[in-house]
C-alpha cells in the first residue's frame, strides 16, 4: 500500500476554529510518485460539473501542489482505484463536488478542458478515466484517475491556504514509460467497440505532418461502417492524434485534419450520415507510446473511433 501524501495539507477551520489537517490517503496498489509540483501561491481550476459545451470551473487561489502516481494495477479499473480514495476523503469530512466517469464527464472535451500533467508521468485513456473534486473548508482536492496496459495513473491536485502545504519529495525511481499499446487488428475493431467503446483504426497510416489518406477505402472503415449500419442509434467521434514532432498548435490542426479525412471516407464512400460522426484533434497530448522512438511515433500518428452515444 502506498500513501498519497496529503498529510501535510492544512485546511483553515470555520469561524477561527483550529485548523484541520487533511487525511493521508492510501492508494489501493503499490505505487511510485513520479511528479511533484508545488507553487506557494497560484490558481487552480477545479471542475464542478461535466462538460456541456463548456466545463464549469471554480478558480481557486492558494498554495497549489500536484502529485502524480503510477500504480501496478494489471486488473484494476479507474473506479476501483478511485473508490477507496473517495471513501477516505468523504470519511475525513470532504464534500464531493463532482464525481464522474469518461462519458459522464464529457469524454474528450472534458479531458482536454482540465489541466493534466503530460506523458510519460501522467496518461489519460480517452475511454477509461474518472474525475473527482472535493472540498473541505478552505482545502480543495481533485483527482484524475486512468488505467492503461496494466498501469494505473493518479493525478492529485490540492489547493490550500498559503503556507499550509508540506513539502513532498519525488520518488527516486524513473517514471514508468508510457505504455506501448498495440492497436487492434481490423477484424478486432468490432470486439473493441462493443467491449470498451473505442478502437484505433490501425490501417489509417500517416507520415509525420501528413493528413492525406492515399486510398479510397480501408478495411477498418468498412468494419466501422458495418457496425454503424447495424446500430443506427450509435454516434461516434473520430479523434486524430499526432506524434510529438513540431509545435502544439500545428499538431492540433493536423490531428483534426486526419480525423476529417477519415470522416470524409466514412460518410462519402460508405454513406454514413454526417450527423452521426464528429471529428476532433488532440495533437500529441494523448500518446499511446513514447515519442522518442520511431516505432512509438508511428503508433502515435493515428485516428481513433470513440462511441459518444447509443441513444
Amino acid at each position: 500500500m502506498a500513501g498519497l501524501a496529503l498529510a501535510g495539507v492544512v485546511a483553515t477551520g470555520p469561524m477561527g476554529t483550529a485548523p484541520a489537517t487533511a487525511a493521508e490517503l492510501t492508494l489501493p496498489a503499490p505505487a511510485t510518485l513520479t511528479h511533484v509540483d508545488t507553487r506557494p501561491l497560484a490558481t487552480h481550476r477545479v471542475a464542478t460539473g461535466p462538460w456541456a459545451q463548456t466545463t464549469p470551473f471554480e478558480a481557486v487561489e492558494g498554495a497549489v501542489q500536484r502529485q502524480v502516481w503510477q500504480l501496478s494495477a494489471p486488473d484494476m479499473t479507474p473506479l476501483q482505484i478511485l473508490a477507496p480514495l473517495r471513501e477516505q476523503l468523504v470519511a475525513d469530512g470532504y464534500e464531493v463536488l463532482l464525481d464522474c466517469e469518461t462519458r459522464g464527464c464529457g469524454g474528450y472535451d472534458f479531458r482536454f478542458d482540465i489541466d493534466v500533467t503530460a506523458a510519460p508521468e501522467m496518461f489519460v485513456d480517452l475511454a477509461a478515466y474518472r474525475y473527482l473534486s472535493v472540498r473541505k473548508d478552505d482545502a480543495w482536492v481533485d483527482l484524475v484517475v486512468s488505467t492503461s496496459a496494466g498501469i494505473g495513473y493518479v493525478q492529485q491536485t490540492t489547493v490550500a491556504p498559503e503556507g499550509s502545504l508540506a513539502p513532498v519529495t519525488k520518488s527516486a525511481s524513473n517514471p514508468t514509460p508510457t505504455p506501448m499499446i498495440t492497436p487492434v487488428a481490423e477484424g478486432d475493431i468490432l470486439a473493441a467497440l462493443t467491449t470498451t467503446g473505442r478502437a484505433v483504426l490501425a490501417d489509417l497510416e500517416f507520415d509525420t505532418g501528413s493528413t492525406t489518406l492515399t486510398r479510397s477505402d480501408y478495411a477498418s472503415l468498412s468494419v466501422l461502417a458495418d457496425f454503424l449500419e447495424a446500430n443506427p442509434r450509435v454516434t461516434i467521434a473520430l479523434v486524430g492524434h499526432t506524434d510529438a514532432e513540431g509545435g502544439a498548435a500545428g499538431n492540433m490542426a493536423i490531428s483534426r485534419s486526419r480525423a476529417d479525412s477519415a470522416r470524409a471516407l466514412l460518410t462519402g464512400t460508405h454513406g454514413i450520415a454526417a450527423n452521426r460522426v464528429e471529428t476532433h484533434g488532440v495533437g500529441f497530448f494523448a500518446p499511446l507510446a513514447r515519442n522518442d522512438t520511431l516505432d512509438g511515433r508511428e503508433v502515435n500518428r493515428r485516428v481513433e473511433v470513440v462511441i459518444t452515444s447509443t441513444e
